[in-house]
């Protein structure tokens, strides 16, 4: 909902004063009209110009005849730019002293319409559609248009590429899987890697010690001759 409010000023810079400071508010400035009497205007161009500021009919007349003797008409469209348009705007209004007007309609509601949003074209056509005149093409899909299908019958295909190989195959000649047994070592003839540079065996026969000492479990200072008690 829109409000919509006139004044009337005793001049055309204090009228003016009041819209710098509501656009200071947040006001925007092309929400609000300054109507003056211009040196070549008029009474038929004054009263264009405030019915479309939004000025009410019943205060035409008086308004036109304090224009043309001096005074300003100030009109603003309150909407929801700033929160509480109308009310910020009253209060402004206020406290810069307007003329009284006489028994005339300063305030009303008006219904916002629906914004129509303008167009990229001047006529309006289809945006992806040529126009017959220029190209023979009455409309429809495109494809119908380059003479494509819409729709082509394929073949099922386990394979994204043409012939159904494998994507490796164009490049690795070799078969993917191999049917001989497998090994048990990745070493030509079964050895394990360390025995490459290890000639000893990995894994002796011979019967655990419980000492890693010669001589069985033996204190270490027999070993090196103590007694292991003194």
């Amino acid at each position: 909902m829109t409000t919509l409010i006139t004044r009337l000023f005793e001049d055309q810079e204090k009228a003016r004063y009041v819209k710098e400071r509501a656009v200071f508010m947040g006001v925007p400035s092309r929400d609000m009209s300054v109507i003056t009497k211009g040196s070549a205007e008029d009474d038929a161009g004054l009263t264009a110009k405030m019915q479309a500021a939004g000025v009410d009919d019943s205060a035409l007349g008086t308004y036109l005849a304090h224009v043309k003797e001096g005074q300003a008409v100030f009109a603003v469209r309150a909407t929801y730019k700033p929160l509480m348009a109308a009310t910020k705007m009253r209060e402004l209004l206020a406290k810069h002293d307007p003329l009284e007007a006489g028994n005339v309609v300063e305030d009303r509601f008006v219904p916002d319409g629906p914004q129509k949003a303008s167009s990229i074209l001047t006529e309006h056509p289809h945006f992806l559609t040529v126009p017959m005149h220029r190209t023979g093409y009455e409309g429809g899909p495109v494809t119908a248009g380059l003479g494509w299908p819409m729709l082509r019958a394929r073949k099922p295909s386990n394979s994204v590429m043409k012939g159904g190989k494998f994507m490796s195959r164009s490049f690795w000649p070799m078969p993917l899987v191999s049917d001989k047994p497998r090994k048990t070592s990745v070493i030509e003839g079964g050895r394990h890697m360390s025995k490459s540079f290890w000639p000893m065996p990995l894994i002796s026969r011979k019967p655990r010690k419980n000492s890693v000492i010669r001589g069985g479990d033996l204190p270490l200072s027999r070993a090196l001759g103590w007694p292991p008690v003194s």
